[in-house]
């Protein structure tokens, strides 16, 4: 299996795994990555076109040498202290099993438990022992059944950090699953009412637009 480390550390910390294909350049995430306020970290990238997302950062966390990992994408851009702030938060506070945090650019998030796969940070042990992520909602809701999944089955803190921002400069990839959406909502009916289902009218509106693919076609007129 591909897994390169195109930045190690003697002593790691922290493990950051992304997932990638041979088509895609991660040239750019790499280099951000390096100019860090710390060095204290290493880098997995697990380049393998035969695994579904679920199953290379499965890969990456499997091969991760630290109690902690972080995850982004390919297409990311981490500010200079993202990894600095992800050890900072796991140092604080002994009980954080997993970390969120904002995201700016072509995608916007501002902490509302979805846990987006680009900024994450959770505790290794903890994470490996609920499965890591489910290849069955890969490509759509990956992530956010994990973070609901640790949420229900982790004993510690989940929580969002605003200073673990990370900038994603294009628009998501993904378009709605409607069928994956609809086995989200089936398993976590409670989570699912509470954190996407939409209140009040213009939300609802904005959301049915949003399940009918209206959006996703308007970001592919925006950013061609």
């Amino acid at each position: 299996m591909p897994i390169h480390r195109p930045i190690q550390a003697e002593d790691p910390a922290l493990s950051v795994v992304i997932p990638t294909i041979p088509a895609n350049s991660h040239e750019e995430v790499v280099k951000c990555l390096a100019d860090q306020t710390v060095a204290d970290f290493e880098v997995l990238v697990v380049d393998d076109a035969e695994l579904d997302i679920c199953e290379a950062r499965n890969a990456g966390i499997e091969r991760a040498s630290t109690p902690v990992v972080a995850l982004t994408d390919d297409d990311c851009e981490p500010p200079e202290s993202w990894v600095e702030a992800i050890e900072s938060a796991f140092m604080a506070e002994d009980s954080l099993v997993l970390l969120e945090g904002p995201i700016r650019g072509g995608r916007t998030y501002d902490g509302t438990r979805k846990y987006v796969g680009c900024n994450l940070a959770f505790d290794r042990e903890a994470v490996q022992s609920v499965g890591g992520f489910r290849s069955d909602y890969a490509g759509w809701r990956d992530d956010t059944e994990f973070g609901w999944r640790v949420e229900r089955d982790v004993e510690g803190t989940c929580r969002y950090d605003e200073r673990m921002l990370m900038r994603h400069p294009d628009r998501t990839r993904a378009d709605v699953d409607a069928k994956t959406e609809k086995r989200l909502q089936a398993e976590y009916p409670q989570r699912y009412e509470e954190i996407i289902e939409p209140d009040g009218v213009l939300a609802r509106v904005n959301d049915w637009l949003w399940r009918r693919g209206f959006w996703d076609a308007v970001d592919r007129i925006r950013y061609g």
